[in-house]
């Protein structure tokens, strides 16, 4: 959706335009004072990514890739961010329309980083962009920047030279659009005689599945975030508020904490509502009895958690409730006990969805065990294959009971391990009398 500000400051500028002819090189020379985007990479050096970029060249061997980074990118907009995979290699953040490109065939130069054109009307709205030069050699780790411009050129002679073009991305549905990389390889194939596409989308995600032990670090700060927020909606929960005032002790935490952003928008629902998967609202008041289930997670330099938690806002379990939390409790200590490298992950579901099955509560669980965690809160990684050390998944099984008015789930963050799995969300309990202990304090 165009941004409003942005398109009246452009008619502005543009009714403006003559007046301000004369002075536009002047008024968009950025001084090197620091300011000017692309900012430095984040969270890491650029030495990070440019190791990362190596190595991913490794597993090509030959050819050449193109890697689009977000067309659009607002920070007030969770999901108008940089795009992940980009992200994951350039550490850039807060450029739009950027391009990377990769090249290991090539004798010298085998990366290349392509920038928007700059515009000094926007620029006067949105910031200054910095001009192609040192500065942004310097900040971005890339020897060799270009202007997107150029991408149609130096892509079509690059792969003159090479045949081989591949595709890194995620596979798309029929009825998904077409990657635009994939549109950029056929026109690009239609005019190189006997260049070929391949499909290599599952390199770039072996990568991204195995967490370096720096995202890590970042991830466990985005859990200890989110059980601070967590810890403190239980112990201030009180029948008669609303979920939108427990959501914002939850937030104002994950802030407290030093989280900057949401991994997602928050869950807080109570009764009924407890039992709706993604609940989008939040204007509910929490009435004495009701079960309220938080399914939150901060964000820390770009990197997600993802807790889920259940429990009774008059601090006590009713005899149905905690029979089914018990069970539904009991499902994700048998995925627990499946977990660690080397198996497959409809093996940890299956163990689970069959202890469900056995209580009778086969059809009131209605989505997959768990996911990947890491620069996105669903993050990348092949369900089909053996788990490898280090990924990092959710195990999150649910009971939901609309017609009883009240659903179940408990998910956690758990870290592979060669022998099992390093529980990461330790600090919120997750026992129905250590729940009833913690509530019990207020």
């Amino acid at each position: 959706m165009p941004n409003r500000r942005r398109l009246l400051g452009l008619a502005a500028a543009i009714a403006a335009a003559p007046a301000l002819a004369g002075r536009a090189a002047a008024a968009t020379t950025p001084a090197e004072d620091g300011q000017g985007a692309p900012a430095a990479t984040s969270p890491f050096a650029p030495e990070v990514y440019r190791e990362r970029r190596l190595t991913l060249m490794k597993l090509m061997k030959s050819g050449i890739a193109v890697i689009h980074g977000a067309t659009e990118i607002d920070a007030s907009n969770p999901s108008a961010r940089q795009d992940s995979d980009f992200a994951y290699l350039t550490g850039i953040q807060d450029e739009a329309g950027a391009v990377l490109v990769l090249a290991p065939s090539e004798r010298t130069v085998r990366e290349f980083l392509l920038l928007a054109p700059r515009n000094p009307e926007v620029e006067r709205w949105d910031g200054v962009r910095l001009p192609l030069g040192q500065s942004v050699r310097a900040r971005t780790g890339f020897d060799t920047v270009m202007r997107t411009s150029a991408l149609p050129r130096l892509v079509t002679g690059l792969a003159s030279r090479s045949g081989e073009l591949h595709y890194l991305g995620a596979i798309a549905t029929l009825t998904a659009p077409v990657p635009p990389v994939l549109e950029l390889y056929g026109k690009i194939a239609s005019r190189v005689p006997g260049t070929r596409v391949v499909n290599s989308h599952n390199l770039l995600r072996g990568m991204r599945v195995v967490k370096e032990p720096r995202e890590l670090a970042l991830i466990q700060s985005a859990i200890a975030a989110t059980e601070r927020g967590l810890l403190a909606a239980m112990r201030q929960a009180r029948a008669g508020m609303r979920e939108h005032q427990l959501k914002d002790i939850i937030e104002a935490e994950f802030r407290a904490a030093g989280a900057r952003s949401l991994a997602f928008p928050s869950i807080v629902g109570t009764g009924r509502s407890s039992a709706v998967l993604h609940y989008t609202g939040s204007a509910q008041v929490i009435r004495a009895g009701d079960l309220v289930l938080c399914d939150v997670g901060a964000e820390v330099g770009g990197y997600a958690a993802d807790i889920t938690r259940t429990f009774p806002v008059n601090g006590t379990f009713s005899a149905e409730q905690r029979a089914v939390y018990e069970k539904v409790l009991e499902a994700q200590e048998a995925g627990m006990r499946a977990l660690k490298a080397g198996v497959f992950y409809e093996d940890i579901s299956r163990v689970a969805r069959d202890l469900l099955e056995a209580a009778g509560h086969r059809d009131d669980f209605w989505h997959g065990l768990g996911h990947f965690v890491g620069l996105e809160v669903h993050d990348v990684g092949d369900y089909a294959a053996a788990l490898p050390v280090d990924s990092v998944i959710t195990i999150e099984p649910g009971i939901y009971l609309p017609d009883r008015g009240f659903g179940v789930r408990i998910e956690d963050d758990y870290r592979v391990t060669r022998s099992g799995y390093d529980h990461l969300t330790r600090a919120v309990p997750r026992a129905p009398a250590e729940i009833e202990a913690l509530l019990a304090q207020r």
